[in-house]
């Protein structure tokens, strides 16, 4: 009989420290119980802190400025939508702003255009697969000869701080002479007038091969310094740029 009593006992106990505990779960003494356990779970010590702080300090990564001619691209993309032919244009930004030594180089980066090398750079252009022999050349609206036996001319020949704009016309258009079969590029030389005041410009570009010597006699290294003045006279009538 007194086992019974004991075991019934025990039961009745086990329930009710059950049933309060149950009822504690949905209280403030639950909440703070685990709160404090979890306080004492992401405690960390001051040293590791710092080290964790230091480890970050090191994981960051310097920053990278990207530049770019937005002015001139902007350019390129209205002179392309205004014209009623289809065209591909380059538009410099600023006074030798381009980023090429020659207009060959940045003509040969155009969709549809392609460039032919000599002696690793730019020299001669071809429209839409054919031969450079089927592209006509004009210099602000002069058509252009070369000095080969052929009729492809040397882009390379032209320094990029010359010129301002480029249009290669990829349909025939009335307003053009001397057009070509595969297309015709129309190099557009700074015109002074449109500057409307006093213009110095001075550039110094230094370039290093490192693969070496691209040609036999030639050296990997070398420079470039350019420099142009333009000025309006006569009310604005008369312009000159050197």
């Amino acid at each position: 009989m007194d086992t019974n009593f004991k075991f019934t006992r025990a039961r009745l106990m086990t329930s009710a420290a059950t049933g309060l505990a149950m009822f504690l779960a949905g209280t403030n003494f639950a909440y703070a119980q685990e709160a404090d356990e979890a306080d004492a779970v992401v405690a960390v010590p001051a040293d590791s802190a710092a080290e964790k702080t230091e480890g970050d300090k090191d994981a960051v990564l310097d920053t990278v400025v990207v530049s770019g001619f937005r002015q001139s691209i902007a350019n390129s993309i209205a002179t392309k939508r205004t014209n009623t032919s289809i065209v591909e244009a380059i538009s410099a930004e600023d006074i030798g702003k381009l980023p090429d030594n020659s207009i060959a180089e940045s003509l040969a980066r155009l969709p549809g255009l392609t460039a032919q090398r000599l002696r690793g750079r730019a020299q001669v252009i071809s429209v839409r697969g054919l031969g450079p022999d089927f592209t006509t050349a004009l210099l602000n609206g002069r058509e252009q000869v070369t000095a080969g036996d052929n009729r492809g001319v040397e882009f390379d020949q032209y320094p990029s701080e010359l010129l301002s704009q480029v249009l290669v016309y990829k349909s025939p258009d009335a307003a053009l002479m001397g057009q070509g079969l595969a297309g015709t590029a129309d190099l557009r030389t700074v015109r002074p007038l449109d500057h409307g005041e006093r213009t110095v410009s001075v550039s110094a570009r230094y370039e290093y091969a490192d693969i070496g010597a691209l040609n036999p006699g030639s050296d990997d290294t070398g420079y470039r310094v350019t420099g142009t003045y333009i000025d309006q006279f006569a009310h604005d009538t008369l312009g000159i740029m050197l």
